[in-house]
């Protein structure tokens, strides 16, 4: 699921978007006149006024105005469905991975694959599609990596001096944090808001390649030896008292903030994170490493990534202008001011941030990002807001103790296939 995030306000950040936007040259367009409505939680969580600059300066160069629907993230899903059943959806929606399969399924968005083709254009631009059934239905913007955030003081008042690499590693990691007096990692699988299963539970199996998918591209979950590895070794994690303990009521917010007020020594998190952390505790001494992964592992780790995505709708009157605009957004200087603004990686692959100027965490993030494969196997997933929720409640059983790990794969398995068969 796509996070919320805290970002701080700055007019000065919208007015040197405006700035760089002012030397661009885009051809004026024959449809002038034309509104295009963009439902988003973006300028939520932009600074002040940034994505309306975008927008203010597409309008100047094209005619066509972009009006900003704008909710919180939370509240995004429910205004696109509610807009689809009355005929008042907007043209542009961002999207999460999560909906984009049911979405196109429920006919709310549109095929872009066909309005790609017949625009021409250069698609070797957008750094990945998202697809269903076969077709594209939203376009990555930008991409945010889930490394796993370090608080190095207390690694260092635990005498660690290295972060681990390996499964082993954390764990001997966790038991001397855990003798010191602090709580080593949490897990965050509150099932109201379930981004827990994939950005964390998921996300540190994924670094070590353990993925519910076979080669065919088949749910492969019962009897699967790779996650059942995965999960004793949680569930050993958590029987030796090395995870904070409540994860069933842990929502993202409380995991990110109990990491701030210096709790925790890790946890798994959007990069974005980094603002909110600056901002509500400035002392904290922050670091970051790639997940750890497990022993013997020789191959390339796939990163949890969660995006900034963009469709066009059904109902939309103006899709090919609606694709235009989202083209726009793949724009070299674009493109990489958003993601530095947003400690986002650039979805286009015209762009080239500089993040000197940033957070100085994220060039380390970036590069580990780099190193790895981008990836996050419940985008695109049919009904996975439905199977996220009941994968949680499998997995809280499960490190509960009432399940054993092959019952707790096979339940997990008879869930997705039932969600195929629907």
């Amino acid at each position: 699921m796509m996070k919320k995030k805290s970002v701080s306000v700055s007019l000065a950040s919208a007015m040197a978007l405006a700035a760089l936007l002012g030397g661009m040259n885009v051809n004026a367009a024959d449809d002038a006149g034309i509104t295009l409505e963009w439902q988003q939680w973006w300028a939520v969580e932009c600074p002040e006024g940034y994505v309306q600059a975008i927008c203010d300066r597409y309008y100047e160069e094209t005619g066509v105005k972009v009006e900003l629907l704008s909710a919180p993230f939370a509240d995004t899903k429910t205004a696109i469905v509610s807009g689809a059943s009355t005929g008042t959806v907007a043209d542009i929606v961002s999207v999460d991975g999560s909906w984009v399969y049911d979405f196109a399924d429920q006919g709310i968005l549109t095929n872009i694959s066909t309005l790609l083709d017949a625009d021409g254009f250069d698609q070797s631009v957008f750094m990945s599609q998202w697809t269903a059934m076969g077709s594209t239905y939203a376009l990555p913007v930008i991409n945010f990596p889930y490394p796993m955030f370090v608080n190095l003081d207390i690694l260092e008042a635990c005498g660690i001096e290295e972060v681990p690499r390996t499964w082993s590693e954390f764990e001997e990691v966790c038991k001397t944090i855990t003798e010191n007096g602090y709580y080593a990692y949490a897990i965050n699988l509150d099932a109201s808001s379930p981004s827990g299963i994939q950005n964390v539970w998921s996300g540190f199996a994924w670094a070590s390649d353990i993925t519910m998918l076979n080669e065919e591209g088949k749910y492969s979950i019962a009897g699967n030896p790779d996650l059942a590895e995965y999960a004793e070794f949680m569930k050993n994690l958590n029987d030796q008292g090395y995870i904070y303990p409540g994860m069933s009521s842990l929502t993202e917010t409380d995991m990110t903030s109990k990491f701030a007020s210096g709790e925790l020594a890790f946890i798994i998190n959007s990069a974005a994170v980094l603002t909110s952390f600056r901002q509500e505790a400035p002392d904290l001494n922050i670091g970051v490493c790639a997940i750890p992964v497990r022993d013997g592992f020789e191959g390339t780790s796939k990163n949890c990534t969660a995006n900034w995505a963009l469709g066009i709708t059904e109902n939309s009157e103006n899709k090919e202008e609606a694709l235009k605009f989202i083209e726009y957004l793949y724009n070299a200087d674009i493109n990489a001011d958003l993601a530095v603004t947003q400690s986002a990686i650039p979805g286009s692959t015209l762009a080239e941030p500089d993040y000197s100027g940033g957070d100085p965490v994220f060039p380390d993030i970036y590069e580990m990002y780099m190193a790895g494969t981008p990836y996050n196997e419940f985008t695109g997933m049919k009904s996975a807001n439905e199977f996220m929720p009941a994968y949680i409640d499998e997995v809280v059983t499960y490190m509960d103790g009432d399940t054993d790990t092959e019952t707790f794969l096979q339940n997990v398995q008879e869930i997705r296939d039932g969600l195929d068969a629907e």
